[in-house]
């Protein structure tokens, strides 16, 4: 069927960007999946924690305000109110949930659109800053119960906010240290021109949620650093991991939005330990990625076709969107580079870890 499609000059730009960055083949690669992904998410409306348009045409600014209830803020190490702080603290009465069921999850490695670790990390941070303060103000009142859940929405709200505000700070510093296509350590977080849109992405992406059936979405369950279980109202807990990975130092939250990495070295090397452990399927993936850029398949086109064996029922593009994930993830734990070639092309290559990784599990 053709189709012909009025669109805005500055759309295509951007659509011409993503491609010359290398996560496409072509323009067409392109649209494809952005359609399937938008069906995706229209399909699934009820049950992934789509906002009401009440709610979507809401004042940003009214959205953002803080009152009583400890979901709506973070708190700093001295027990003070400190708004959408992301303060490294003293987690000592967290209390953790057990991790998702397997059969709740999808199987294969992460969906292509959780192309980044770090903005995880940052919800995770949130999550654990907010269950510290909960925790510590019930043990303050002289209770001894402690609510290891908080409610999803509210706090999907909050981390989305968080993760706007510092990641435009981020954006800037992107700009300011000349960051290129693919290298910009904003990329995934929800900076778009269209703020509830972004950070609507975000929440779906990264913090997820649970549809009637108990299945769940988002990269923190998938990766089994969070739980939200089928109980409605939705609420949301972290895991054992997900409290180990929340606790680490990390160069933009802790060290300042300037810094040249997302992840630190001990974040990496925990992450990359947690899934061999934990996620098989997602470890693997990036196993054959490594494989198969040492074997010469480092271009998009050619790295989609080894990746396509990870599921004979993925259509070109979904493979293409899920090598884009990979990628993009490995790239942020420091195992692979990109390197332009002509014009437009482009081309991955193992870094030093990258290759320690790949011969490690063949040892």
């Amino acid at each position: 069927m053709k189709i012909v499609v009025n669109i805005q000059d500055s759309l295509i730009d951007q659509v011409r960007e993503a491609v010359e960055a290398g996560a496409y083949a072509d323009s067409r690669e392109f649209l494809i999946t952005a359609l399937e992904n938008q069906a995706k998410l229209e399909l699934g409306d009820d049950t992934l924690g789509i906002t009401t348009l009440g709610q979507a045409i809401k004042p940003e600014a009214e959205q953002s305000q803080t009152d009583t209830n400890p979901v709506n803020r973070t708190y700093s190490s001295s027990g003070t109110q400190n708004t959408n702080t992301l303060n490294q603290l003293e987690y000592y009465h967290v209390r953790t949930v057990t991790s998702p069921e397997s059969n709740r999850l999808d199987q294969g490695p992460l969906w292509g659109q959780y192309n980044r670790i770090f903005p995880v990390k940052l919800l995770l941070r949130v999550l654990a800053n907010i269950l510290q303060y909960q925790s510590s103000h019930v043990n303050n009142q002289g209770h001894d119960l402690v609510n290891e859940w908080v409610p999803l929405d509210q706090f999907s709200q909050q981390a989305s906010a968080i993760a706007r505000n510092y990641g435009l700070k981020i954006k800037q510093a992107d700009k300011q240290q000349s960051r290129g296509r693919g290298m910009r350590l904003s990329a995934a977080l929800p900076i778009g021109d269209d703020p509830e849109k972004s950070k609507e992405r975000y929440r779906i992406h990264f913090v997820g949620g649970t549809d009637q059936q108990g299945h769940l979405s988002g990269a923190a369950p998938h990766l089994l650093f969070v739980n939200i279980p089928t109980e409605s109202p939705n609420h949301i807990g972290i895991t054992d991991p997900g409290l180990s990975f929340a606790k680490m130092w990390n160069p933009l939250i802790d060290g300042g939005a300037s810094f040249d990495q997302s992840l630190s070295e001990d974040e990496a090397t925990f992450y990359i330990q947690h899934v061999g452990d934990q996620h098989p399927d997602e470890y693997n993936a990036m196993q054959l990625v490594a494989t198969a850029i040492v074997d010469g398949d480092n271009r998009p086109e050619s790295l989609t076709n080894r990746v396509a064996v990870l599921n004979g029922g993925w259509s070109e593009a979904q493979a293409s969107t899920v090598r884009s994930g990979i990628v993009g993830r490995m790239y942020e734990l420091g195992l692979v580079q990109r390197e332009r070639v002509g014009q437009r092309g482009i081309a991955y290559q193992l870094t030093k870890e990258g290759h320690e990784f790949q011969t490690s599990h063949n040892q």
